[in-house]
């Protein structure tokens, strides 16, 4: 059941720059509907809850009742494009303690300063997969493992981030995104 600060849209491709960065882009007339502003926590409900950051939509896909979200946050949600989520306003804290385990990199431990800087800002749940852009279009994925305070929190520069060393046999398949590979905007229009 809806409350009234729940609205539901659906689930369209994110612009290329926004991957990544746990952004939700969505029609400033649905930001006020949920009663929230720009930059703070939303959770996202698909088929699973995952959370992401909103930011407005930009004019030329407003009015469409869409939200614009990336193949990692879509992935937390269990969500296709073009499916339905429910968003509402969510309450977080900062994150004291984050434990990662590196999905498609290894000996990343002595980089967890540099990883951190990257993930700052970032609204995360334990189970969520997240992404940081290292160098050019390089990147890693993260499992989050666990998080203190429980619940959703923000990776700040105060964060204390671990970084697990990936576990031998461990391995998931790599999911690439239309983002991930340039989007598919040009040939979809």
């Amino acid at each position: 059941m809806k409350t009234m600060n729940e609205i539901t849209l659906k689930v369209a491709e994110a612009v290329k720059k926004d991957v990544g960065r746990g952004l939700a882009r969505i029609d400033p007339a649905d930001i006020e509907r949920l009663h929230t502003t720009i930059g703070e926590i939303v959770e996202i409900a698909g088929k699973k809850r995952t959370v992401a950051k909103v930011m407005p939509a930009f004019k030329e896909d407003r009015g469409k009742g869409i939200i614009q979200i990336d193949g990692p946050t879509r992935g937390n949600a269990h969500i296709g494009l073009d499916e339905k989520v429910t968003l509402k306003k969510i309450a977080w804290n900062p994150a004291d303690n984050v434990v990662l385990t590196p999905v498609n990199a290894v000996n990343l431990e002595r980089d967890s300063k540099y990883i951190g800087s990257l993930l700052d800002g970032l609204p995360v749940i334990a189970g969520d997969r997240i992404r940081a852009t290292l160098f050019g279009s390089r990147f890693t994925d993260f499992v989050v493992e666990t998080t203190i305070p429980k619940g959703v929190v923000v990776i700040n520069p105060t964060t204390l981030l671990k970084i697990n060393e990936k576990k031998p046999g461990t391995a998931e398949r790599l999911k690439f995104s239309y983002e991930d590979i340039g989007g598919l905007g040009h040939e979809i229009h």
